[in-house]
């Protein structure tokens, strides 16, 4: 009795119940123990037995997609013999015309007479062409780095640059499928005149997509530098400035407006103050938009109605209105991104074949984009076949430039339509 006081006295609990208490105590620990032990166990074998498994199992995807990856491989570098083979075939001896414009017009820059179109022309005429240049002083400069080699050797350094661009633009793309998008570039006439034609679009859209990678990754400033690099061919990247200020990305507009503004300060620097002059002279040259009525843009495309300024005005209100919608409702990048591209083309007032490689970034993720419809897909295959150029070259080009306006705006319409702030999914590729 008096232990038993002493038990409630000291704890305010009998000390039999004391005891039974450890006991249940030390049997819920041993349980815990016990059951953390076989539950150890259980996962130290599950892990066992998923290591070779998932050994296995990669192995077999690495097998699969290594089969995969070769018809792919295949299809890309016949889909590009093809088509450079049909471009030669109709090129009438102009391989590599535009790289020889920019080729002759870096041995001109830096002299203040870039732009005097009677000595670029004499300078052009041993290597057979005639063609004013409308890239700026600081573009022309940098092809010095070639300027040194002769032709032929930097031409086919050019074009090995051109395919590396490419290449890297497909897997930069936010949201693409690189090899989709390989695969849509082999089979596409257009990649196929910029390369053989020696045109700098490679490198533009690898900016493009270098820059729409930076955007996704938080990096604004830089992404805003990259984007001024598109100062190559501003007059298509029309559609960027559009796509940050839908989106108030103000931090990239800033880092594009210094970087650009740097790049015009040393085209003043390395041609002299005269150059904006001079250069507005030569735009104004009517080699400068030779066969108007075959460029697939809006300004051709109006080219062929009675009321022609009236009609490209308020077609570019509508596609502004249409890609503002598309930049401010969808968080998708790489789909915000191709849309600006595409219109970009369309809203130049200069643009030709080669240009609508900008246009395939949209197509593939028209194609692959979870919702569209089949007609919608199928206009996208025939964006990227030949048919797009063959219908350019023909006796009624305005088909062709139909059938590339009007997919652009399909499409740009239907992202618009099916986003609506969200983005969408794409099939697995």
């Amino acid at each position: 009795m008096r232990a038993r006081r002493r038990g409630q006295a000291a704890g305010g609990v009998p000390a039999p119940a004391q005891d039974a208490g450890r006991r249940v105590r030390w049997v819920h620990e041993t349980d815990r123990r016990h059951a953390g032990w076989a539950k150890g166990r259980a996962r130290h074998t599950w892990r066992g037995t998923n290591l070779t498994t998932d050994r296995k199992g990669s192995e077999a995807v690495a097998r699969g997609n290594l089969h995969a990856s070769v018809p792919l491989v295949l299809a890309c570098v016949v889909g590009l013999g093809l088509n450079i083979l049909a471009v030669e075939f109709d090129s009438s001896g102009k391989r590599g015309v535009d790289y020889t414009q920019f080729y002759v017009a870096s041995h001109l820059v830096g002299t203040g007479h870039v732009y005097d179109w009677p000595v670029l022309r004499r300078l052009e005429a041993p290597y057979g062409i005639e063609m004013p240049t409308g890239r700026l002083p600081v573009v022309l400069y940098g092809h010095k780095l070639l300027g040194s080699l002769p032709l032929a050797e930097a031409r086919t350094i050019w074009m090995a640059g051109s395919v590396v661009a490419l290449v890297v633009f497909a897997f930069l793309w936010p949201g693409g499928r690189p090899w989709l998008t390989l695969l849509g570039l082999a089979s596409s006439m257009f990649m196929g005149a910029v390369l053989l034609y020696g045109q700098d679009v490679p490198f533009l859209v690898m900016f493009l997509a270098a820059g729409l990678w930076l955007m996704e990754r938080k990096r604004p400033w830089e992404a805003g530098v990259v984007f001024a690099l598109c100062l190559c061919k501003f007059h298509l990247a029309l559609g960027i400035p559009v796509l940050l200020v839908a989106r108030k990305e103000w931090r990239a507009l800033g880092g594009g407006a210094l970087a650009g503004l740097a790049l015009v300060g040393a085209s003043f620097a390395i041609e002299g103050p005269q150059w904006p002059r001079q250069y507005w002279t030569m735009s104004q040259l009517p080699d400068m938009a030779q066969a108007i009525e075959r460029m697939p843009n809006i300004h051709g495309l109006v080219s062929w109605l009675p009321w022609a300024t009236a009609a490209e005005i308020a077609a570019l209100g509508g596609l502004g209105w249409l890609l503002w919608g598309v930049c401010r409702g969808n968080s998708d990048w790489g789909t915000a991104g191709a849309a600006a591209a595409a219109c970009g083309v369309l809203a130049a007032n200069h643009s030709y074949a080669g240009d609508c490689t900008l246009m395939i970034p949209l197509a593939v993720l028209t194609i692959a984009r979870v919702g569209m419809p089949r007609w919608l897909r199928i206009w996208a295959l025939a964006l990227i076949s030949p048919l797009g150029v063959l219908l350019l070259i023909t006796r009624m080009p305005y088909l062709g430039q139909m059938l590339i306006v009007g997919f652009v705006v399909a499409a740009v319409w239907a992202v618009r339509r099916d986003g609506r702030g969200d983005a969408a999914p794409t099939v697995a590729g």
